[in-house]
């Protein structure tokens, strides 16, 4: 399936569940998403384990919400937290849905997506351009940056480094390592837009793909039905 009707369904997906209210509606998207969950049950376990931070710190965003709402609102408690549940329920389901996105469409297929479909357009604007250019290149170093941070993380706890320190300790470790990582990926980062000066960046636009991603009629018209069907859930279950 093309990434670009992927990319549309799960944003459709999410925005419809802003606007779930009604039981039926809301049975409807845990059916979609529970579809999507069996469908991609290899993952899930990855989707599970990212999503336990959001749960873990539920507690404490809970009662925030219901200190707050007691100051600023005329709410009763029991609406109170039933708001909270709710809110916190449709937000698990909303950031699950894009989290399978994200783990089923490499990041160099979306960047890919984008530009495959601004070259069509010919427009010649550098800023375009550039802004591609930093949204390939960050998705290229988090992931190179979160690696070095991990391996000198496991280098300190395999060497014993970390057994009697506190937690007040270990921020100011963090604190003292953090920029010299920071430094070797901006420098990674200015020899890389040096090699690509060097190669001629800058002097066309709109620069072509080696490998764009094509874009045929069937797609659209998947698209189409996919904004209908999620149009037509919003008019009818909302009723």
């Amino acid at each position: 399936m093309h990434p670009l009707v992927i990319l549309w369904f799960f944003l459709a997906f999410s925005s419809s569940l802003l606007f779930a209210e009604t039981y039926f509606s809301w049975l409807y998207h845990i059916i979609i998403f529970f579809t999507l969950a069996s469908y991609n049950y290899k993952i899930s376990h990855i989707i599970i384990f990212k999503i336990k931070s959001y749960v873990y710190y539920f507690p404490a965003m809970l009662f925030l919400y219901i200190l707050f709402s007691l100051f600023l609102t005329d709410n009763s408690l029991q609406i109170i937290i039933y708001e909270a549940i709710y809110a916190f329920f449709r937000l698990i389901l909303m950031v699950s849905t894009m989290m399978y996105f994200f783990e089923i469409t490499p990041n160099k297929d979306i960047v890919t997506l984008l530009r495959s479909i601004w070259v069509k357009s010919n427009l010649q604007w550098k800023w375009v351009e550039n802004f591609f250019l930093f949204i390939s290149l960050t998705l290229r170093f988090y992931p190179t940056f979160q690696s070095n941070w991990t391996s000198v993380k496991n280098s300190h706890k395999s060497l014993g480094l970390e057994l009697n320190i506190s937690s007040f300790g270990k921020i100011k470790k963090t604190a003292k390592e953090m920029p010299g990582l920071l430094i070797y990926e901006l420098k990674r980062a200015n020899d890389i837009s040096l090699s690509m000066k060097l190669r001629g960046y800058g002097k066309q636009f709109p620069r072509g793909i080696t490998y764009p991603i094509p874009f045929n009629w069937t797609d659209g018209l998947m698209i189409l039905i996919i904004t209908i069907s999620f149009y037509t859930l919003y008019k009818y279950a909302s009723i």
